[in-house]
Protein backbone atom coordinates (compact mmCIF):
# COMPACT_ATOMS: atom_id res chain seq x y z
CA UNK A 1 0.00 0.00 0.00
CA UNK A 2 1.07 3.62 -0.83
CA UNK A 3 2.54 5.34 2.25
CA UNK A 4 0.23 8.23 1.89
CA UNK A 5 -2.91 5.24 1.91
CA UNK A 6 -4.99 5.95 5.33
CA UNK A 7 -6.41 2.47 6.49
CA UNK A 8 -9.57 2.43 8.58
CA UNK A 9 -11.55 -0.47 9.95
CA UNK A 10 -15.19 0.24 12.36
CA UNK A 11 -15.76 -2.82 14.94
CA UNK A 12 -19.62 -4.16 15.32
CA UNK A 13 -22.48 -2.65 16.45
CA UNK A 14 -22.02 -3.82 20.17
CA UNK A 15 -17.68 -3.91 20.10
CA UNK A 16 -14.79 -1.85 20.10
CA UNK A 17 -11.41 -1.55 19.12
CA UNK A 18 -10.13 -4.84 20.61
CA UNK A 19 -12.14 -6.88 17.81
CA UNK A 20 -8.83 -6.02 15.67
CA UNK A 21 -6.96 -6.39 18.26
CA UNK A 22 -4.77 -8.70 16.25
CA UNK A 23 -5.08 -6.79 13.14
CA UNK A 24 -3.39 -3.48 14.95
CA UNK A 25 -0.27 -5.76 15.52
CA UNK A 26 -0.18 -6.62 12.51
CA UNK A 27 -1.04 -3.05 10.43
CA UNK A 28 1.00 -0.61 12.69
CA UNK A 29 -1.86 2.21 10.53
CA UNK A 30 -4.43 0.86 11.20
CA UNK A 31 -6.58 3.20 12.65
CA UNK A 32 -10.02 2.05 14.82
CA UNK A 33 -11.93 4.86 15.11
CA UNK A 34 -14.59 5.48 17.84
CA UNK A 35 -18.14 5.72 17.22
CA UNK A 36 -19.65 9.32 17.87
CA UNK A 37 -23.30 9.49 19.25
CA UNK A 38 -26.09 9.37 16.97
CA UNK A 39 -28.40 12.35 16.83
CA UNK A 40 -32.26 11.42 17.16
CA UNK A 41 -33.67 9.33 14.53
CA UNK A 42 -30.75 9.69 12.69
CA UNK A 43 -30.57 7.40 9.53
CA UNK A 44 -27.28 5.11 9.03
CA UNK A 45 -26.49 7.15 5.48
CA UNK A 46 -26.55 10.20 7.26
CA UNK A 47 -24.91 8.99 10.47
CA UNK A 48 -22.34 7.45 8.12
CA UNK A 49 -21.63 11.05 6.39
CA UNK A 50 -21.12 12.79 9.60
CA UNK A 51 -19.04 10.18 10.79
CA UNK A 52 -16.71 10.25 7.60
CA UNK A 53 -16.63 13.81 8.14
CA UNK A 54 -14.87 13.34 11.76
CA UNK A 55 -12.84 10.22 10.85
CA UNK A 56 -11.84 11.66 7.34
CA UNK A 57 -7.88 11.49 6.96
CA UNK A 58 -7.68 14.06 3.96
CA UNK A 59 -6.18 11.74 1.88
CA UNK A 60 -7.14 8.39 -0.17
CA UNK A 61 -8.15 5.85 2.04
CA UNK A 62 -9.33 2.05 2.43
CA UNK A 63 -12.16 1.91 4.81
CA UNK A 64 -13.77 -1.21 6.38
CA UNK A 65 -15.44 -2.72 8.96
CA UNK A 66 -16.99 -6.47 10.71
CA UNK A 67 -20.54 -6.43 10.57
CA UNK A 68 -22.72 -3.01 11.02
CA UNK A 69 -19.21 -1.40 10.89
CA UNK A 70 -18.82 -2.67 7.72
CA UNK A 71 -22.03 -1.43 6.31
CA UNK A 72 -21.27 2.03 7.85
CA UNK A 73 -17.81 1.76 6.34
CA UNK A 74 -19.47 1.38 2.69
CA UNK A 75 -21.63 4.02 3.48
CA UNK A 76 -18.84 6.47 4.41
CA UNK A 77 -16.72 5.00 1.51
CA UNK A 78 -18.84 7.99 -0.27
CA UNK A 79 -17.94 10.69 1.68
CA UNK A 80 -14.25 9.95 1.59
CA UNK A 81 -11.17 9.72 -1.01
CA UNK A 82 -11.86 5.89 -1.16
CA UNK A 83 -9.89 3.53 -2.67
CA UNK A 84 -11.76 0.29 -1.64
CA UNK A 85 -14.10 -0.94 1.09
CA UNK A 86 -13.45 -3.90 3.23
CA UNK A 87 -15.95 -6.24 4.36
CA UNK A 88 -15.12 -8.38 7.50
CA UNK A 89 -18.43 -10.65 8.19
CA UNK A 90 -20.86 -8.19 6.64
CA UNK A 91 -22.93 -7.47 3.80
CA UNK A 92 -23.60 -5.22 1.37
CA UNK A 93 -27.38 -4.30 1.22
CA UNK A 94 -30.59 -5.31 3.38
CA UNK A 95 -31.25 -7.98 0.58
CA UNK A 96 -28.41 -9.81 2.06
CA UNK A 97 -30.25 -10.26 5.88
CA UNK A 98 -31.56 -13.23 6.84
CA UNK A 99 -35.47 -13.99 7.61
CA UNK A 100 -34.20 -13.43 11.21
CA UNK A 101 -33.34 -9.57 10.85
CA UNK A 102 -36.50 -9.18 8.30
CA UNK A 103 -39.10 -10.09 11.31
CA UNK A 104 -37.29 -7.43 13.21
CA UNK A 105 -38.56 -4.97 11.47
CA UNK A 106 -41.42 -3.84 12.95
CA UNK A 107 -39.13 -2.99 16.19
CA UNK A 108 -37.83 -0.09 13.92
CA UNK A 109 -41.61 1.78 14.72
CA UNK A 110 -40.49 1.15 18.46
CA UNK A 111 -37.77 3.51 18.33
CA UNK A 112 -34.59 3.18 20.18
CA UNK A 113 -35.59 3.86 23.53
CA UNK A 114 -39.04 1.61 23.61
CA UNK A 115 -36.92 -1.35 22.09
CA UNK A 116 -34.74 -0.42 25.51
CA UNK A 117 -38.66 -0.96 27.66
CA UNK A 118 -39.83 -3.61 26.00
CA UNK A 119 -36.28 -5.76 26.54
CA UNK A 120 -36.27 -5.19 30.09
CA UNK A 121 -39.88 -5.88 30.15
CA UNK A 122 -39.28 -9.49 28.24
CA UNK A 123 -36.48 -10.01 31.06
CA UNK A 124 -38.77 -9.27 34.00
CA UNK A 125 -42.00 -10.94 32.39
CA UNK A 126 -40.05 -14.09 31.00
CA UNK A 127 -36.99 -14.90 33.46
CA UNK A 128 -38.52 -18.01 34.35
CA UNK A 129 -38.52 -19.42 30.54
CA UNK A 130 -36.32 -17.71 28.47
CA UNK A 131 -33.19 -19.12 27.30
CA UNK A 132 -29.84 -17.85 29.84
CA UNK A 133 -28.61 -16.60 27.01
CA UNK A 134 -31.40 -14.67 25.21
CA UNK A 135 -32.43 -13.07 28.87
CA UNK A 136 -29.09 -12.16 29.32
CA UNK A 137 -28.94 -10.53 25.89
CA UNK A 138 -32.29 -8.59 26.28
CA UNK A 139 -31.20 -7.71 29.93
CA UNK A 140 -27.97 -6.11 28.35
CA UNK A 141 -29.98 -4.16 25.36
CA UNK A 142 -32.02 -2.77 27.96
CA UNK A 143 -29.40 -0.71 29.88
CA UNK A 144 -29.48 2.43 29.75
CA UNK A 145 -25.38 2.24 28.05
CA UNK A 146 -26.94 0.14 25.51
CA UNK A 147 -28.57 3.34 23.71
CA UNK A 148 -25.94 2.97 20.65
CA UNK A 149 -26.65 -0.72 20.20
CA UNK A 150 -30.40 0.23 20.21
CA UNK A 151 -30.26 3.13 17.69
CA UNK A 152 -28.04 1.31 15.34
CA UNK A 153 -29.97 -1.65 15.28
CA UNK A 154 -33.00 0.61 14.02
CA UNK A 155 -30.52 1.98 11.47
CA UNK A 156 -29.76 -1.06 10.42
CA UNK A 157 -33.41 -2.33 10.10
CA UNK A 158 -34.35 0.99 8.16
CA UNK A 159 -31.33 0.97 5.58
CA UNK A 160 -31.93 2.12 2.54
CA UNK A 161 -27.90 1.92 0.66
CA UNK A 162 -27.44 4.75 -1.00
CA UNK A 163 -27.54 4.55 -5.30
CA UNK A 164 -23.89 4.88 -5.26
CA UNK A 165 -22.66 2.48 -2.95
CA UNK A 166 -22.84 -0.14 -6.14
CA UNK A 167 -19.63 1.62 -8.08
CA UNK A 168 -17.46 0.90 -4.61
CA UNK A 169 -14.78 -1.32 -4.91
CA UNK A 170 -15.64 -4.07 -2.37
CA UNK A 171 -13.40 -6.74 -1.05
CA UNK A 172 -15.52 -9.00 0.95
CA UNK A 173 -14.42 -12.25 3.38
CA UNK A 174 -16.76 -14.09 5.47
CA UNK A 175 -17.12 -16.82 7.69
CA UNK A 176 -18.77 -20.46 6.53
CA UNK A 177 -20.69 -21.20 9.71
CA UNK A 178 -21.84 -17.04 10.27
CA UNK A 179 -25.14 -17.96 11.93
CA UNK A 180 -25.64 -13.82 12.07
CA UNK A 181 -25.67 -13.09 8.70
CA UNK A 182 -25.75 -16.42 6.60
CA UNK A 183 -22.59 -16.56 4.15
CA UNK A 184 -25.13 -18.27 1.29
CA UNK A 185 -27.16 -14.86 1.07
CA UNK A 186 -23.99 -12.89 0.76
CA UNK A 187 -21.07 -12.26 -2.49
CA UNK A 188 -17.79 -12.71 -0.45
CA UNK A 189 -14.58 -12.84 -2.68
CA UNK A 190 -13.47 -15.27 -0.01
CA UNK A 191 -14.53 -17.61 2.68
CA UNK A 192 -13.29 -18.93 5.66
CA UNK A 193 -13.72 -22.71 6.28
CA UNK A 194 -15.41 -23.10 9.53
CA UNK A 195 -15.41 -18.80 10.38
CA UNK A 196 -18.20 -17.56 12.91
CA UNK A 197 -19.31 -14.13 12.59
CA UNK A 198 -16.43 -12.75 14.90
CA UNK A 199 -13.59 -13.59 12.28
CA UNK A 200 -11.37 -10.74 13.13
CA UNK A 201 -11.33 -12.29 16.25
CA UNK A 202 -11.58 -16.42 16.04
CA UNK A 203 -9.74 -16.31 12.73
CA UNK A 204 -7.39 -13.26 12.79
CA UNK A 205 -4.86 -15.17 10.59
CA UNK A 206 -6.92 -15.99 7.36
CA UNK A 207 -8.03 -12.19 8.35
CA UNK A 208 -4.64 -10.47 7.94
CA UNK A 209 -3.65 -12.75 4.94
CA UNK A 210 -6.71 -11.40 3.25
CA UNK A 211 -5.79 -7.93 4.09
CA UNK A 212 -2.41 -7.70 3.05
CA UNK A 213 -3.83 -9.03 -0.45
CA UNK A 214 -6.13 -5.96 -0.04
CA UNK A 215 -3.27 -3.66 0.52
CA UNK A 216 -1.06 -5.29 -2.13
CA UNK A 217 -4.00 -4.40 -4.29
CA UNK A 218 -3.89 -0.94 -3.15
CA UNK A 219 -0.61 -0.32 -3.52
CA UNK A 220 -0.58 -1.35 -6.97
CA UNK A 221 -3.80 0.65 -7.95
Amino acid sequence: MAHDTAFLLLPGMAAEERLFASQMLAFPNLRVPRWIAPLPNESLRAYAARLASVVDPGRPCIVGGASFGGIVALEMSLHLRTVACVLIGSVRSPAEFSWRWRLLRPLVYLGPDQIGWLAGLLVWVGKRWLPRGTARRLERLSRPEAAFVRWALCAVLRWQPSPTVKHVRVFHIHGEADRTLPVELTRPDEVVPGGSHALSLFNAGEVNVFLRRVLAWAACN
